[in-house]
C-alpha cells in the first residue's frame, strides 16, 4: 500500500497528517511526532529524507503511536517486557536503544521501542487497519482493548 493511501485512510480514521510542525524547525534530527490531543501526525519530510529512515517508516512509527493511544495504552505500548525485550535485542541497534532510554521518560520507553520496531516490520495496510479499528471501537468510557471491543459490539 502506498504511503499516500495510508495517510488517506488515517484521515478517514480521524488522524490528520501535516508536513512540518514545531519540532521540525526546533530540532535538526526530529523526524516526526504524534499529538494525541489533536490526533495529528507531523512528519518532518526534509529531515527524514536526509536521515537513515524513509518517510514511510517515520509515518508508520507515528501512526503506530496513534494506534497505541486509540486502544488506551498511551506511551506504554502493547507488549509486556518479556516479549518486547528479545524483540528489541534482535531488532534494534544498541545505540538506538540507548538513545531511547536516555531521551524518553521511563513510562514512555516501551511504547517508543515498540513503535520503532513496528514501523520496520508492520506493513502500511496493517497500520491502516489498526487506525480504522481504533476509530470504530473508540469509546471514552471503555477501558482497555477488551472493554473497547465490548463497547463497540454491545452499544448502550
Amino acid at each position: 500500500m502506498p504511503l499516500f493511501v495510508l495517510v488517506f485512510l488515517a484521515s478517514f480514521a480521524g488522524v490528520t497528517t501535516v508536513n512540518g510542525g514545531d519540532g521540525c524547525e526546533a530540532t535538526a534530527h526530529y523526524l516526526g511526532s504524534f499529538d494525541p490531543d489533536r490526533q495529528r501526525v507531523s512528519l518532518c519530510s526534509d529531515a527524514a529524507m536526509q536521515g537513515q529512515r524513509s518517510l514511510g517508516e517515520v509515518a508508520r512509527h507515528e501512526f503506530f503511536h496513534a494506534i497505541q493511544h486509540r486502544f488506551g495504552y498511551g506511551g506504554q505500548g502493547f507488549l509486556p517486557d518479556a516479549l518486547l525485550t528479545p524483540l528489541v535485542r534482535h531488532g534494534m541497534d544498541d545505540r538506538e536503544v540507548m538513545t531511547v532510554l536516555s531521551l524518553y521518560p521511563e513510562d514512555e520507553v516501551n511504547g517508543e521501542l515498540e513503535a520503532r520496531l513496528a514501523s520496520r516490520i508492520i506493513p502500511n495496510a496493517l497500520i491502516a487497519g489498526g487506525l480504522i479499528s481504533g476509530a470504530l471501537i473508540h469509546d471514552d468510557n471503555a477501558s482497555g482493548p477488551i472493554g473497547k471491543i465490548r463497547a463497540f459490539l454491545l452499544p448502550r
